[in-house]
């Protein structure tokens, strides 16, 4: 959760980075390069806030769990946490990536 955290901070910050040269430049190219990043921070922002509700949702699961509130089968269990490992790990390599090609692209425009 600390992880989604602060990508969630991260994007906040992109796309007020973003916004900010896209004030300062009027160049079309430029600008539609720009606004193609804000769109992938806004959809990574979804991916943040869909991770987090899931794995609240899963806490709440072991919790019931444990609790013998309500049963799931321990494989179960286990394939609700892959899941949620395999998308958070797809998060964090598309971040990276998008936060890189941001990088190299403000390297060239400023």
């Amino acid at each position: 959760m600390e992880s989604l955290r602060f990508y969630a901070g991260e994007v906040q910050y992109f796309k007020k980075l973003l916004n900010e040269v896209k004030e300062k430049n009027t160049d079309e190219d430029l600008l539609k390069t720009l606004v193609d990043f804000e769109h992938q921070f806004t959809y990574t922002g979804e991916v943040i806030d869909n991770l987090t509700i899931g794995i609240q949702i899963q806490e709440q699961l072991f919790a019931d769990y444990a609790q013998d509130k309500r049963f799931l089968f321990d494989e179960q269990m286990e394939l609700i946490h892959e899941r949620q490992r395999s998308a958070f790990e797809v998060l964090e390599k598309d971040f990276t990536l998008h936060k890189s090609h941001l990088y190299h692209f403000l390297g060239k425009v400023l």
